[in-house]
């Protein structure tokens, strides 16, 4: 048995390869690995996994960014389906991808959107909503498909990336007359309409302070009196980050609750108003904001 752990690390590496990738008793030492490479060792592991950073798998797709961006609606979408390629050169590495608690976490903010809107759908008749960065919008699929409340609300979707917005048209066709879309980035979107829900997840994480505050304050101006606006931020508690940026070269700018809070203060929002929420994670924090 070799004593260098280098070169150990390299053979475990190399089994993984040419196994299809870890099973769930090698995560442990392959996260392991991951979490404690140095900044100058980063080029030389990701050599050695080449062959799986590409489109035929999770963490490579991230890797490659084929529309510009890591965390892009397709990927998202996949995650949303816990999509795994049944090819064996890729399938564990899919699982593995898809069992990491960021993966979870954006599992449960999906939930937590759905369950958001029928209390919304409950208590106001022709609720409006909009929704920023809205990928590819398999969450307002399922909710307007799985809940019969659905048709007392009509959802405004954002995103700049055109490739999503014709995905989400496609996915939510029969949805038609609910649903309109805009091909717009969110910080230059401007609307005449008021709405009962504004709400972000997977796009405040990528912005730095000084936009997050000025989309509040722009935003702000657009809920009705009774309104909310939602904003969901991965935290600094999130075991993956390490995994997200090696791997996939996946950076966000995570955050703590004391983070989102001085954040709505810097926007001129009372803290009376503001509010916290995390998915049962406790990864995705929800920054909510009232306007009365």
């Amino acid at each position: 048995m070799k004593n260098d752990p280098e070169e150990n690390n390299s053979e475990f590496l190399k089994y993984l390869i040419e196994t299809g990738g870890p099973e769930l008793l090698d995560y442990k030492q392959f996260t392991s690995i991951v979490n404690n490479l140095n900044i100058d060792e980063i080029e030389d592991f990701r050599e050695k996994i080449k062959t799986i950073l590409n489109k035929n798998t999770l963490i490579g797709h991230a890797f490659v960014k084929p529309y510009g961006y890591p965390g892009d609606f397709n990927l998202i979408y996949k995650i949303y389906q816990f999509d795994v390629n049944e090819d064996p050169r890729y399938r564990n590495w899919d699982i593995f991808f898809q069992n990491q608690p960021a993966a979870n976490a954006v599992r449960n903010r999906k939930n937590f959107f759905i369950e958001y809107c029928k209390n919304l759908v409950r208590r106001k008749e022709n609720a409006k909503v909009l929704i920023l960065g809205s990928g590819p919008a398999s969450d307002v699929y399922e909710f307007l498909t799985d809940y019969s409340g659905g048709n007392n609300i009509n959802i405004d979707l954002i995103d700049f990336d055109q490739s999503a917005i014709d995905f989400s048209m496609k996915k939510n066709e029969k949805f038609e007359g609910q649903i309109s879309y805009n091909k717009i980035n969110a910080l230059r979107f401007n609307s005449y309409k008021l709405y009962d829900l504004i709400w972000s997840a997977g796009l405040f994480d990528y912005f730095k302070d000084k936009h997050f505050t000025f989309l509040i304050r722009k935003y702000i101006n657009c809920i009705t009196e009774d309104g909310e606006m939602v904003i969901s931020n991965f935290s600094t508690k999130n075991p993956t980050k390490r995994l997200m940026e090696v791997l996939s070269d996946w950076y966000l700018n995570l955050r703590t609750e004391s983070d989102l809070f001085r954040i709505a203060s810097d926007a001129n929002i009372d803290k009376e108003l503001v509010s916290i929420e995390k998915e049962t994670l406790g990864i995705n924090l929800f920054l909510k904001i009232r306007k009365t």
